[in-house]
């Protein structure tokens, strides 16, 4: 399985605005190049996909996806998100999370943990029932699995942004730990390369992605010393079930 991950688009209803001062929608047709270049199985975008949490901006995100993309897609919401927007536009075309795919060797497992007028976020009883039930089904599956979200499970060692993490991280560690095939968790949010993981499975990386649009003050260094510029990631699991996983960055446009 290959899996490209991009993250924190923060597109709006506009071709040219500048968002944070950076141009929103070039910057995110140029990340799109890398999907042409490295031919993943699946693209993952892990939130933040539209600043202004408009119809525009998630019509702009389709047509992009429609122009550089053939694999499949998979789309879960951030803090700047509306996920009955995201649905209702890209839904029908796109695996939307809470939501499953299935790849070659491996499997996606996409959660939605937009909390409705908060920056941290939030999965919810509901949806860790779901997330419980699909584990539970495929317990005995030893294919391998990665999870992606928006928020980060766990702090990362930065002063704001660990304020708005995910409020039940507990409850998503006490549900992952003990899942063998998992292979990593995947996370946005934070406009940086982050790697750390939970104390009882030192095996089972937590891998924060650069934003597409703009980098925030890190808390590691970036293993290719390109802080501050535009990235990604790309994952790899073999056909023995080992992760390869590097950061990916490109020039500004």
């Amino acid at each position: 399985m290959r899996l490209l991950q991009l993250s924190d688009p923060h597109l709006v209803a506009s071709d040219a605005a500048l968002v944070r001062e950076r141009p929103a929608l070039a910057l995110w047709n140029r990340a799109l190049e890398q999907v042409a270049l490295l031919e993943p199985d699946a693209l993952v975008i892990t939130g933040d996909l539209a600043q202004d949490e408009s119809w525009g901006a998630y019509q702009r995100l389709r047509d992009s996806l429609d122009r550089h993309v053939r694999c499949p897609v998979a789309l879960l919401p951030g803090n700047h998100d509306r996920p009955c927007l995201l649905e209702a536009v890209l839904g029908r075309r796109h695996v939307t999370a809470p939501g499953e795919l299935m790849l070659r060797d491996g499997r996606l497992i996409i959660l939605n943990s937009h909390w409705c007028g908060h920056s941290a976020g939030r999965l919810g009883p509901h949806q860790l029932a779901w997330l419980q039930q699909r584990l539970q089904a495929i317990a005995a599956d030893p294919t391998p699995l990665v999870v992606a979200l928006h928020h980060p499970p766990m702090a990362i060692g930065h002063p704001v942004l660990d304020t708005m993490s995910l409020v039940d991280h507990e409850t998503l560690r006490t549900m992952l730990t003990p899942i063998q095939p998992l292979k990593a968790v995947v996370f946005g949010h934070i406009h940086q390369h982050w790697q750390g993981h939970w104390p009882d499975r030192p095996d089972l990386p937590l891998l924060g992605c650069p934003s597409t649009l703009k980098s925030m003050q890190h808390v590691q260094p970036c293993p290719i010393e390109r802080a501050t510029d535009p990235g990604g990631r790309l994952l790899e699991i073999n056909a023995l079930g080992a992760l390869e996983q590097r950061v990916l960055r490109w020039s500004n446009p």
